[in-house]
């Protein structure tokens, strides 16, 4: 099995690190009682904020996922 260039490990490390960062910003802006004064608490604009970030860090990741799957065939 052939394996895989420097530059294209950096690129799957990458993503699935901003991934993670994604999702964990969407958490945090939901489960926090302060964030940084950016958006009210409780307001409907920080949870759809934080929903489009979770389902954003969700899509990349499955990104990565079905990357390398193709590529192991």
């Amino acid at each position: 099995m052939k394996e895989k260039p420097l530059h294209e490990k950096i690129s799957d490390l990458t993503s699935v690190v901003m991934a993670v960062t994604y999702i964990g910003g969407g958490v945090f802006l939901i489960l926090s009682s302060l964030s940084f004064r950016l958006l009210p608490i409780g307001s409907v604009e920080r949870y759809a904020f934080a929903g489009i970030l979770i389902l954003y860090g969700a899509y990349r990741g499955y990104r990565v996922w079905r990357r390398r799957n193709q590529e192991d065939l």
